[in-house]
């Protein structure tokens, strides 16, 4: 008796503080969640920024040097920079601050 006495008197101990740890890593991943989804978001717009700068110069390149393809690159430039400037807007509106 006198041991279940002193194993329940240990258990209350322990879960004491592990609840209050639980308790704390919720704050903490959604602090975390929060990091992670500002990070996704500046990377997408440094991302669509890049695309578009690089993309622009190559195509301007191109139809300067007279290539018969600028104009089909030109078109698949501008899909591909719409493509992924809606899959940055979609996370700017869907994603909360």
């Amino acid at each position: 008796m006198k041991n279940l006495k002193f194993m329940r008197r240990n258990l209350i101990a322990l879960l004491l503080p592990i609840s209050s740890l639980l308790y704390s890593q919720t704050a903490t991943i959604d602090v975390k969640i929060k990091g992670w989804t500002e990070t996704l978001k500046t990377s997408l717009n440094a991302g669509v920024a890049a695309f578009a700068i690089v993309g622009a110069f190559l195509i301007f390149v191109q139809y300067m040097q007279g290539n018969e393809q600028a104009q089909k690159n030109f078109v698949r430039f501008v899909i591909g920079l719409a493509i992924f400037g809606l899959v940055d807007v979609i996370t700017h509106v869907f994603i909360p601050k």
